[in-house]
């Protein structure tokens, strides 16, 4: 099991199939009095990191903000009223969930639904805070979900002997949310939640903030599955470098990146709504390609290493990333993806470890009793060195297994000077 080593596979085939120069490319067509937003996946709209969002309090205006030139665009284009603002989300599939993620986690942030119109990471941020002799506040809620009503069966009870305890129940397919648990202390960080129907959420916010800036929005609705092709005339496009979700993907481990990516290269692949299975089997075919043989051994179930149902040895792993040359544009993208320790996922790990003329870009992985680490050893003068340590059913803690893979590479690190 690779747990999110599987993002090594998934990158590197977005790689190969798409192209170190592809962009996302999220259009906005305008035709009569009607507004349609065309995703291709983009899984960066609304990412409070890359917005570099550090007061939690002003996480909306600046959502606003980034949205602002959308907009302005529409204003631009003299349209005054909109009677439905279609999004239309069918680069990919409407399985927004894999089947063989844990049901028990469907509602966190690492699990959140992949659409073809992104946003927000598709979660919802809570703040709450504790109110004397009633119900905790929710706080500010972000993005703005004007259109839902929050139900709160939460207590404030801040003595001795209570906890903290807040969560949030969704009724599954709907955005019918309940609060719940005591909240003992103000939260300083967000509690992530993940929402329904990415696209319908980018919609409606898109037409809250158009009707604040004097655009009324009559309906938000989804393009029908069995219309054509959307058309009509761009009026704006967002674009976003592959680079950028390769780099969350693997240097930060956002699941949302991996599967879209997935489900892109599906897309691109087959030109049809891009899915986990067919974006599953795109991978194993680029894995048979590069490696030039047929690696019947391989299971590959997701993007993100989400599933247990994933399977790879890793010698064939170190093989994949073998396969990409690092002095070509495919493979410095690729290795510019990863975590280097002391940033991401490699924040707290090689500590002590000494480099000489040597780097790691390496990515890490974790699931229950699963602990694996695939990567390179650059050098500067001579070939880099690739290495996969997946280590399965650890018993308790994995410091033992991140222990021995940090020695590992040290010792190979050692031998080369």
């Amino acid at each position: 099991i690779p747990a999110s080593n599987q993002k090594l596979l998934t990158s590197g085939a977005a790689l190969h199939v798409l192209g170190p120069s592809f962009t996302f490319q999220t259009h906005v067509l305008l035709d009569g009095d009607n507004i349609t937003i065309v995703g291709d996946g983009d899984p960066t709209i609304g990412d409070s990191y890359l917005l570099n969002i550090s007061d939690w309090s002003t996480e909306n205006n600046n959502l606003d903000s980034e949205l602002q030139p959308w907009v302005d665009a529409i204003k631009a284009s003299g349209i005054q009223k909109i009677k439905t603002l279609f999004v239309d989300d069918r680069i990919f599939d409407r399985n927004f969930v894999h089947p063989s993620w844990p049901a028990n986690q469907i509602n966190t942030y690492y699990c959140a639904q992949v659409s073809g119109l992104n946003y927000h990471l598709n979660v919802v941020h809570f703040s709450p805070s504790p109110r004397n002799g009633t119900t905790a506040s929710l706080g500010v809620i972000s993005p703005r979900m004007n259109w839902i009503t929050f139900r709160n069966k939460t207590s404030s009870n801040v003595g001795k002997k209570y906890k903290s305890s807040f969560w949030i129940a969704r009724t599954p397919n709907t955005n019918k949310m309940t609060a719940r648990g005591n909240v003992k202390a103000k939260h300083s960080v967000p509690v992530k939640v993940a929402f329904h129907d990415p696209a319908i959420v980018f919609g409606n916010t898109l037409a809250h903030l158009l009707q604040k800036n004097g655009i009324p929005v009559g309906l938000v609705k989804h393009v029908p599955d069995d219309s054509p092709t959307s058309s009509g005339t761009i009026i704006y496009t967002r674009s976003t470098p592959l680079q950028t979700a390769l780099n969350r993907s693997n240097t930060d481990s956002y699941n949302l990146y991996a599967e879209s990516l997935l489900k892109r290269i599906s897309a691109e692949a087959t030109g049809r709504s891009g899915t986990f299975d067919e974006g599953a089997a795109v991978v194993k075919t680029a894995i048979g390609q590069r490696l030039n043989e047929s690696i019947r051994s391989v299971e590959v179930v997701d993007g993100s290493g989400m599933s247990r149902n994933n399977r790879i040895s890793p010698a064939i792993l170190a093989r994949w990333l073998a396969s990409f040359d690092t002095n070509d544009p495919v493979g410095k993208v690729l290795l510019h993806s990863l975590a280097t320790p002391g940033k991401g996922t490699l924040k707290k790990r090689f500590i002590k470890t000494k480099f000489g003329n040597a780097s790691v870009h390496a990515k890490s992985g974790y699931l229950l009793g699963v602990c694996t680490l695939s990567g390179y050893i650059t050098f500067s003068e001579r070939e880099p060195i690739v290495f996969s340590i997946l280590v399965n059913d650890v018993k308790g803690t994995v410091r033992g297994a991140k222990t021995m893979q940090e020695e590992i590479v040290s010792v190979v690190i050692q031998s080369m000077e």
